[in-house]
């Protein structure tokens, strides 16, 4: 198989630099990711008003719902991709691109047709507050375009991280995100669209993101070349898309579906607490940064050993991202814990936007790396092929466990500050589901020196 210059073979050679120079690229690209969108949550706090803020901010799980499952399939791209470069399996991955990107296209035009039709009943099922319901709905229908640009893009970069490329999606999201802050201020502050405008900038972005990244596999060497011509999906390759990636859809459709659920308990209790708890997610994001970086070098690096059978290295990569994850998490927690005030004010100058935010990073920072235990051992679960139990898993510790437990809060103590103790209870509760599937498989491949016919039925 042709290796291009950005590739990263973390099969050979040694592990823990080229942990750190895959994930890098992965956590500045998260963190720009960040700070666009914060961008457009400074613009609208600063030029807009409290509603407009809230309007975006409630509308945040709603959009996340949809994309998630139709870009879960992308880790199942993601992990043959990595799978089939570890074993230099250049056939394979020449079907598999194509496919890919083949789905992602369909997919991505379904998903918004969806949305435009689910939109108002999104609207009505999340409670939003009625002073922000119409321009949730403007700003959600033109966000809904943009949602086929968005899963390309999730595709292609999902090619790309599986061959140890992170530094083209860093470029090409900081191309993007530029396009996205000039827009916005010419938009909003200059042409007063408020929301539509924000709505309009994002839309814009993520096609110049979709095209960069396409341009990037045409320009490709080898078996990761895309030849526009040569796109169709074929039975194969799609099915094994499928069986991956279907559960991995399902597991992120579970976080949106319980978001959706959080948050309508925090919609009751008014604009300012939808704001604020708004400008603390935004904050608390920074923390996922490294959580994200890991869990996505965590399904190359297992998947890259897997393929090429080396069964003792990719054991020692997973307690290598693991113990990574955990340190930063508590350093970044409790430094950001400190100075959520500060940081919180950035969005919005009102008290009590403020005080709701603090309450957020009060009650989530400094458990912080729980998530990161369970995205880490989901993601080397992943990269092992295995997706259907980590699925399971979330299916009932985050949009069951989760649930029952907010409308239990709701009913006996009524808090934002119960509420979100949702969150770290889920996060355990899933996180020892996967290291007991992480147990099992690790030690069935160095017993059995793979994992037969039985086992791969089993946890996939």
């Amino acid at each position: 198989m042709a290796v291009n210059r950005n590739f990263i073979d973390m099969s050979h050679g040694p592990l823990f630099g080229k942990i750190v120079r895959y994930a890098l690229p992965l956590m500045l690209t998260y963190l720009l990711q960040l700070a666009f969108h914060a961008a457009d949550m400074v613009v609208i706090g600063r030029w807009g008003s409290s509603e407009s803020l809230a309007a975006i901010g409630a509308t945040g799980a709603i959009t996340a719902l949809i994309i998630n499952v139709i870009t879960g399939l992308s880790t199942g791209a993601n992990i043959l991709a990595a799978q089939y470069f570890g074993a230099k399996d250049s056939k394979n991955m020449t079907r598999l691109v194509h496919t890919a990107i083949s789905v992602s296209l369909v997919g991505g035009v379904a998903a918004a047709l969806v949305g435009f039709a689910a939109v108002k009943w999104l609207v009505d099922i999340t409670d939003i507050p009625e002073a922000s319901q119409g321009k949730s709905i403007l700003y959600l229908v033109i966000c809904f375009i943009g949602v086929p640009f968005q899963i390309i893009y999730n595709f292609g970069s999902a090619i790309l991280r599986a061959v140890g490329n992170t530094k083209s999606p860093l470029y090409y999201l900081t191309t993007a995100g530029a396009v996205n802050v000039i827009l916005n201020i010419f938009l909003v502050v200059i042409c007063k669209l408020d929301v539509a405008g924000v709505a309009i900038a994002t839309v814009i972005s993520q096609a110049l993101s979709a095209r960069l990244v396409t341009r990037r596999l045409q320009r490709n060497h080898g078996a990761t070349r895309l030849i526009w011509r040569n796109l169709r999906i074929e039975l194969a390759p799609l099915k094994k898309i499928l069986r991956l990636g279907l559960p991995a859809g399902l597991q992120s459709g579970c976080f949106s579906i319980s978001n959706l659920v959080v948050q309508s308990g925090i919609n009751s209790f008014g604009v300012a607490a939808v704001a604020g708890i708004t400008a603390g997610h935004n904050i608390e994001l920074l923390l996922y940064a490294f959580v994200y970086s890991m869990h996505h070098t965590a399904i190359a690096v297992v998947g890259q050993n897997y393929g090429a059978k080396q069964y003792h290295r990719l054991i020692k990569a997973i307690y290598l991202c693991v113990g990574l994850m955990f340190a930063i998490n508590i350093i970044t927690g409790y430094t950001l814990l400190y100075f959520s005030p500060q940081m919180v004010g950035i969005f919005s100058s009102d008290p009590e936007v403020i005080r709701f935010g603090v309450i957020r990073a009060q009650e989530m920072f400094t458990v912080y790396f729980l998530l990161g235990f369970m995205d880490v051992t989901s993601g080397a679960a992943r990269g092992l092929g295995a997706t259907l139990i980590p699925a399971i898993a979330t299916l009932a510790g985050t949009c069951g466990l989760r649930v029952l437990w907010v409308r239990f809060a709701l009913k006996h103590y009524d808090t934002v500050e119960s509420i979100l103790w949702s969150y770290p209870i889920s996060w355990v509760g899933v996180t020892i589901c996967n290291i007991i599937l992480l147990v099992y498989l690790c030690r069935k491949l160095l017993r059995c020196g793979s994992l037969d016919n039985r086992s791969i039925q089993l946890h996939r």
